[in-house]
């Protein structure tokens, strides 16, 4: 049994001692938009058609910024990273559960822009190794476990509301900033593979290709989403509270584990970091 701890224990001694200490800072990017075509016509004279409108559909954009500090031993890397994402998405396409829209049921249309903005912060502890090395370059693939929580975005939203009843000539601007309660959190395990280059005994880059990644994740949403209700002859909008409870399941490539009220998902495409070796 001795041997046994003290043979332990100079495996521990010796990995320490070879072992070295790795300060990573990384920073990522994604910026994606969209565009609706829409063709209408007019009923008198029959044979008009007016040409293809087009508007912004979508626009997202989002920014990770990250620190890692693990040890190095051989091809192996091991630590914890943490990140912080900050995201904006601008959508003409309006959810009832974000903002008061008016049902063209009742003879009014509802158009506008709204703009959502949030962060969320993630822990992960990783595993990476470098499966080809040549010289100064390596490709690795790094595994990793990650805790993602969101923040409570905040909803920009400008509206109009117009009657489409021409003996009703009402229309009315709003606008709306507010924060949605929103409790969120991911748990996810993903492999990114990466290119890294070291510069120096001290300094290296790397460059984790994101859009490449495999992940499984899940999550759990609880939001609270408002339900509108309207005075027609005024345009007065009321609000009520009502409580969603959502369960997520994933597998694919880029997850992230960021949800995002517009569904539309936060994915960063690339992520360059600079490593320090000590």
């Amino acid at each position: 049994m001795k041997k046994i701890l003290l043979s332990l224990a100079l495996a521990v001694f010796a990995f320490a001692a070879n072992a070295q200490l790795v300060v990573s800072a990384n920073i990522g990017g994604t910026m994606t938009s969209g565009n609706l075509q829409v063709k209408s016509h007019v009923t008198e004279p029959v044979d008009s058609l007016a040409g293809p409108v087009t508007t912004p559909l979508d626009k997202e954009t989002g920014f990770t910024g990250g620190l890692k500090i693990g040890y190095k031993f051989g091809r192996c890397q091991a630590g914890i990273s943490g990140s912080y994402n900050m995201y904006s998405t601008t959508t003409v396409n309006l959810d009832p559960n974000l903002v008061p829209v008016m049902p063209a049921a009742a003879g009014m249309m509802t158009t506008g822009t709204v703009v959502t903005k949030g962060s969320s912060y993630t822990i992960a502890p990783y595993f990476r190794y470098d499966i080809i090395q040549t010289g100064d370059v390596s490709i690795f693939a790094e595994l990793s476990g990650c805790y993602t929580k969101m923040n409570d975005p905040i909803v920009n939203a400008t509206l109009h509301y117009a009657s489409i009843i021409p003996t009703r000539p009402i229309e009315m601007d709003t606008v709306i900033s507010s924060p949605h309660p929103l409790n969120s959190t991911t748990i996810a395990v993903r492999v990114t593979p990466g290119l890294s280059w070291q510069l120096s005994k001290h300094c290296g880059i790397d460059l984790y290709l994101d859009f490449l990644s495999l992940a499984y994740a899940k999550t759990n949403t609880q939001r609270i989403d408002p339900t509108y209700t309207f005075d027609y002859a005024t345009l007065k909008v009321t609000m009520e509270q009502t409580e969603v409870v959502t369960e997520e399941s994933r597998f694919g490539g880029a997850v992230t584990g960021t949800p995002l009220l517009t569904e539309l998902g936060e994915n960063n495409w690339v992520r360059v970091g600079f490593n320090f070796t000590f």
